[in-house]
């Protein structure tokens, strides 16, 4: 029916994670600051959304980094957007 073309669909939820294994275990805020520069925020911007210091995003940043080594946000950016 082009109307509903998903009508007839079939949904399947699975959890591939078992299939596609993480190369870096990350903590649950190190995965949002990851997130929020991979969005391209800056470190103020990210302590002010996460309530936090833009210091602690720093520290964050470095963990992330020597994680992925990476020598520059670039890269890291770019690991963390092909892992």
């Amino acid at each position: 029916d082009p109307a509903q073309p998903h009508a007839a669909g079939i949904w399947v939820f699975e959890d591939l994670s078992a299939r596609r294994r993480i190369a870096v275990d990350l903590t649950p805020r190190e995965r949002e600051i990851a997130a929020l520069l991979i969005e391209g925020l800056t470190s103020k911007l990210i302590g002010k959304r996460l309530a936090i210091s833009p210091r602690t995003v720093d520290v964050y940043r470095a963990r992330l980094m020597k994680k992925y080594q990476a020598s520059s946000t670039p890269e890291l950016i770019h690991k963390l957007l092909s892992a």
